[in-house]
């Protein structure tokens, strides 16, 4: 048996075309994490999916309503591969033309055949987590995933988007490098994540802090927003 080291690394598939050959469930569940990474998707097949012929009438996806021949432009044209059929010997055919071609491809259930894999992913907003095992266990993996889904909730995606503005706002209005370093240090301190969790969809929060270090963006500043919203906290359990 030959062990594989990946490379791991992600990719910006916006715009970029990538191809499905199969129309079925596992069609379906490549095209979705296609589909959310922003990328145009083309699935060739006779039949799909209701989830599929869904994303068709939503503009999501184009199918190509043919079974796989040799020489589609669809593929020619395409960043990514994925032969996802039923058929093992279709999925090796298009396996072979997406490689002659130097594409990069994955084949279903052939993780040994397949130029890259696709982990199992956590997305929260900005925050993406992917676990792999090799292909040695999905199911372990998809276990992971289910016990990160529970470690990181929606909650993140309000973290990371108020933490880029910030660092953003300091960026732009504080010179030193240094200083700009060690108000970023401060700022990781701030109970930010208990603050998003427990004032629920309360958003004044959001720009009276903004508006505090827009006033002032100083190291000293910041540590008295930390403090800030801890008293903001208190006072929400005190009302609760």
């Amino acid at each position: 048996m030959n062990n594989i080291d990946y490379y791991p690394v992600l990719v910006n598939l916006k715009n970029k075309p990538c191809v499905i050959v199969g129309g079925g469930h596992v069609a379906e569940r490549k095209a979705g994490s296609l589909i959310e990474a922003g990328a145009s998707v083309t699935v060739i097949s006779p039949d799909c999916s209701p989830q599929i012929e869904d994303w068709m009438q939503q503009g999501a996806l184009t199918i190509l309503r043919e079974l796989y021949c040799a020489g589609t432009r669809e593929i020619e044209q395409s960043i990514l591969v994925f032969a996802a059929t039923d058929n093992p010997e279709i999925n090796e055919a298009v396996r072979l033309e997406a490689e002659t071609l130097g594409k990069l491809v994955t084949v279903a259930d052939n993780t040994s055949g397949s130029s890259f894999i696709v982990p199992a992913m956590v997305r929260r907003g900005k925050l993406l987590i992917s676990v792999s095992t090799g292909g040695a266990s999905p199911t372990i993996a998809r276990k992971i995933k289910q016990e990160l889904e529970q470690a990181y909730g929606f909650e993140y995606e309000t973290y990371l988007d108020l933490v880029q503005e910030l660092r953003w706002l300091i960026q732009s209005q504080v010179e030193d490098i240094e200083d700009r370093l060690q108000m970023l240090r401060v700022m990781l301190d701030w109970e930010l994540m208990s603050l998003i969790r427990s004032s629920g969809t309360d958003t004044y929060w959001k720009q009276e802090l903004i508006d505090r270090l827009s006033a002032e963006p100083t190291i000293a500043r910041m540590k008295q927003i930390g403090l800030w919203i801890q008293q903001y906290i208190k006072e929400g359990e005190t009302y609760a």
